[in-house]
């Protein structure tokens, strides 16, 4: 059997899981999503491999058992958010709506009003796919996205979201953005994942350089589209999600696009820092590091 083959049969395996454990009930997705969570854990070297790095690093504070007490939950808070992915893709509206509360939609209202649109950031959380599904219960949304190289799980992950949001825009596709933007539209994206494109610059996140995109400070410069972050936290064990609509970056754009990102990163460190298990700490946020600097994650997978 090809490589290939069997990828594409894993795939519809995984998405035929997501579909069934949608129609669970709510406690016993989350029990289903801790179960992939240890799965996870025990199957991926690298993901293990890359998230005890990443939190010795953000938390050295914390003595070995307590780094690792984190590690396991965020396996745990990773399984929950596959589980999530299903939910928000074939979820059913009304229940859906049971277990959400919002907080901020003022920020929102308000800043549409100045009719230049809103750029709405998130920052990878494991609740980031649900997080867009409930805001979109309360509010119309368009987002921007990257196309995944599994053409299945690219085409599934495109009809899920196109299910509740109003469109999708390609993460290279900045005309679409701005055309949205100019018709007062609201533009729902995450920006904080290691970036190697001409607009990265080195910025602070939890005391360790790691390169980020500077494009949502020139997009706002271009556009004078508001700038708001936006957060969603998994509240267990009451199985309920809580929305956070945030006061907009102020001053922003400023005159320095790295300052602006730096402004991002210091916020979305605080909020990380209130439910640090629910980070995605699988990704390698420091994979690119400054001239003169050892590799991060050194000779690993």
């Amino acid at each position: 059997m090809s490589h290939t083959l069997l990828t594409a049969i894993l795939t519809r395996l995984g998405l035929l899981l997501l579909q069934a454990t949608a129609r669970l009930p709510g406690n016993m997705q989350i029990r289903m999503g801790a179960l992939l969570g240890r799965v996870a854990y025990r199957l991926s070297k690298k993901w293990r491999s890359t998230t005890e790095r990443n939190i010795s690093a953000a938390f050295p504070d914390l003595n070995r058992d307590g780094q690792q007490q984190l590690i396991s939950n965020h396996f745990r808070s990773l399984g929950i958010g596959l589980t999530e992915m299903g939910t928000a893709w074939w979820g059913d509206r009304e229940r859906l709506r049971d277990r959400v509360t919002i907080q901020g939609l003022e920020y929102l209202q308000a800043a549409l009003k100045q009719g230049n649109g809103v750029i709405l950031l998130s920052a990878h959380f494991t609740t980031l796919e649900i997080g867009g599904r409930l805001l979109s219960l309360f509010h119309p949304l368009h987002a921007m996205y990257r196309k995944q190289d599994n053409p299945l799980f690219n085409r599934a992950m495109v009809e899920g979201r196109n299910g509740y949001l109003e469109s999708i825009v390609e993460k290279k596709d900045l005309r679409g953005m701005l055309r949205l933007l100019k018709n007062n539209q609201t533009i729902w994206y995450a920006m904080d994942q290691n970036s190697s494109d001409n607009s990265a610059a080195f910025t602070d996140f939890f005391g360790v350089p790691c390169s980020t995109t500077t494009a949502t400070s020139k997009l706002a410069q271009i556009s004078g589209a508001t700038v708001i972050p936006f957060t969603t936290a998994r509240i267990e064990p009451e199985n309920h999600y809580q929305l956070t609509i945030h006061p907009p970056f102020s001053p922003f754009p400023g005159e320095d696009a790295t300052s602006d990102t730096q402004q991002i990163m210091d916020h979305f460190e605080q909020e990380i820092r209130k439910n640090p298990e629910q980070y995605l700490w699988i990704h390698r946020r420091f994979k690119n590091q400054p001239e003169g600097y050892p590799p991060f994650y050194g000779g690993e997978l």
